[in-house]
């Protein structure tokens, strides 16, 4: 019986935005792959001029360990320290438990201000940026 191949761990799609790069995770983040999505996921990120916002889309993605997770965490530090907004896109409940469990869920998921990157934190600090009422 022929063998299937086994799909990329990362994939670039494609987006609507100029200023958005989506890449796609695509069955185990674990630590076969971790370093291969990292290093992947950042030639990505330096191929693409302009880039204000990372779009992970996790739909594919079937398990995720500590290295995993550990890829995550940089590529959200990657973004942030670039002033690229990061964003986890169709996560699925395996994903989110691992996310819950580790405390890394709000962070991750930018369901806080922590996801903005460091230009838009200084600009809500000093009120930049708000309109007069």
């Amino acid at each position: 019986m022929p063998m299937i191949p086994e799909a990329e761990p990362l994939q670039i799609l494609p987006s609507t935005d100029p200023y958005t790069l989506c890449l796609a995770l695509v069955g185990d983040l674990d630590h076969e792959v971790g370093d291969e999505v990292l290093y992947r996921a950042r030639e990505a990120l330096r191929g693409c001029e302009g880039v204000r916002s990372l779009r992970l889309n996790c739909r594919e993605l079937e398990m995720a360990d500590s290295t995993g997770l550990s890829v995550l965490l940089q590529l959200r530090r990657d973004a942030h320290e670039a002033g690229i907004r990061f964003h986890l896109d169709d996560t699925r409940p395996v994903l989110e438990r691992l996310l819950r469990i580790t405390g890394t869920h709000d962070y991750l998921t930018c369901a806080s201000a922590a996801c903005l990157p460091p230009e838009a934190e200084a600009a809500i600090e000093t009120g930049e940026g708000e309109s007069g009422s």
